[in-house]
C-alpha cells in the first residue's frame, strides 16, 4: 500500500458551510408561527420534520411564511460540545444514492473516485451468493461511474463527513446518557 491507495485524503476536499442566520423558521402566511428548524445565511429554510430517508436536511426557500422543498440537503457542523454551529451543504448527486449506497460509500471511501469504484468492483465476483449486497455494491458502482471526478470526490468528502459527524455525536449522546446514570447511582448510594 505504498502508492497511498487507502490513506484517507477526503478530509482535504474543502466543504461549502453555510452560516446559521436564525434559529427557528417562520412559517404561515396568515397565522404566524415560528417552527423547529434554522435559517441559514444563503436564505435556506431548513426545518426538524423536513428531513430525508437518509436523516439529511431537506432544503427549503422560506418566503412569505411558506415552505418550499428543494433538492439541496445540508447536515448539521457541531462544535465539540455536539452544539449545532453552521451546516454542511451536500453535493448535488447525494439524493441520486440510497442510504444504504450512502453508507457504502463512507464505509469504503478513502481517496478517489477511481479507487472506490475499482474497489467495488474488485468485491463482486465474491458476493455473487449474496444477491442483496451484490446489487448494492453493484449499483453504488455503476452510479459513482456517472458522476465527473471532481464532484464525485466532493460527494465522497460530503459523506464522509455527515457519516462521522453522525457517529461523533452518537457517542458524545451515549457519553452524556453514561454520565448521568453514574451521577444517579452516586445519589443513590449516598443516601
Amino acid at each position: 500500500m505504498a502508492d497511498g491507495r487507502y490513506d484517507i485524503t477526503l478530509d482535504d476536499v474543502p466543504a461549502q458551510i453555510v452560516e446559521i442566520a436564525q434559529v427557528g423558521v417562520p412559517i404561515g402566511y396568515i397565522n404566524r408561527r415560528t417552527d423547529p428548524g434554522y435559517m441559514l445565511a444563503n436564505g435556506t429554510a431548513l426545518l426538524e420534520s423536513e428531513k430525508d430517508e437518509a436523516g439529511f436536511y431537506v432544503g427549503g426557500a422560506g418566503m412569505d411564511g411558506m415552505y418550499l422543498r428543494t433538492p439541496a440537503r445540508y447536515e448539521p457542523v457541531r462544535d465539540e460540545d455536539g452544539a449545532v454551529i453552521a451546516f454542511r451543504r451536500m453535493n448535488e448527486y447525494l439524493t441520486g444514492f440510497t442510504p444504504e449506497e450512502q453508507e457504502l460509500i463512507y464505509e469504503y471511501g478513502m481517496n478517489t473516485p477511481e479507487h472506490l469504484v475499482e474497489d467495488l468492483t474488485a468485491a463482486l465476483p465474491h458476493l455473487k451468493k449474496a444477491p442483496q449486497v451484490y446489487d448494492l455494491f453493484d449499483s453504488t458502482a455503476k452510479k459513482l461511474r456517472q458522476i465527473p471526478p471532481d464532484k464525485c470526490r466532493r460527494l465522497m468528502a460530503d459523506i464522509r463527513a455527515a457519516y462521522k459527524g453522525r457517529q461523533e455525536q452518537s457517542i458524545r449522546e451515549r457519553q452524556r446518557a453514561a454520565e448521568k446514570s453514574a451521577k444517579k447511582k452516586r445519589r443513590s448510594f449516598e443516601r
